[in-house]
């Protein structure tokens, strides 16, 4: 997994994750437990993406800066990690704190207190980034998209930012978009069974909504969640 983007519009922020993964890895609706919503991994029973009640989101890709070397065990899914971490007041003190050793490397794009940042952990060492959040980004996981393949996908989201009206609802069509190239577009579907099997986008602003759409099953509609936003969370 996976391909993520941050868009700041005037009066709400947008997040979308399209997830790459083989399909037994699917979840089809939205997890809801202590006020925070997320869709659970089948297989792992961590995720990807979680949302609480206050505007704090967390989304992980798979890896770091380039693929690494994947050892024959690890001492904690990064999912759960994940499922941990939603609940600490100060995202960006505990990840300085936390213990990573044998934690296979990911990425974090966070968005807390209307600050948005990136997290990598490597296997050896922590690096993060406090990120201008009035600007537009895109991610992807850097086990499933060499640096070739996520320098084309960047020139993708540039000729969106140029051309597209964004919005909701063309943030939604750009993360379903298809191409002819199925192996590295923004979605894929790769002959190893590796392919797009969800989109999960949250809109903060006054109110907060969660969307989430199995994309194995063809005839689902996005399940909806609608939140109240506790802390009224937005750049406005």
């Amino acid at each position: 997994m996976c391909t993520v983007t941050y868009f700041p519009l005037k009066d709400k922020i947008i997040l979308t994750s399209n997830r790459d993964e083989k399909p037994h890895r699917s979840a089809q609706e939205i997890h809801t437990e202590n006020g925070v919503f997320y869709p659970k991994d089948a297989a792992k029973k961590g995720t990807w993406f979680i949302v609480s009640e206050s505007g704090n989101v967390i989304i992980l890709l798979n890896g770091a800066f380039e693929n690494h070397k994947k050892e024959a065990e690890y001492r904690k899914s990064r999912g759960l990690i994940v499922l941990d971490l939603i609940f600490k007041k100060n995202l960006f003190t505990t990840l300085q704190d936390i213990d990573l050793q044998n934690i296979e490397p990911f990425t974090l794009v966070i968005f807390q207190q209307n600050k948005l940042a990136e997290f990598r952990w490597n296997g050896s060492e922590k690096h993060f980034t406090e990120l201008d959040n009035n600007r537009s980004y895109i991610w992807s996981s850097a086990t499933l998209y060499d640096e070739n393949a996520r320098g084309k996908r960047v020139q993708i989201f540039q000729n969106f930012l140029q051309k597209e009206n964004i919005s909701e609802e063309t943030v939604w069509s750009f993360h379903h978009q298809k191409t002819n190239d199925l192996e590295n577009g923004i979605t894929i579907k790769r002959q190893n069974t590796i392919q797009t099997i969800s989109t999960t986008q949250v809109i903060i602003s006054d109110e907060i909504i969660l969307k989430h759409q199995d994309r194995l099953n063809t005839h689902s509609k996005p399940e909806k969640i609608l939140l109240k936003n506790e802390f009224k969370t937005s750049l406005s």
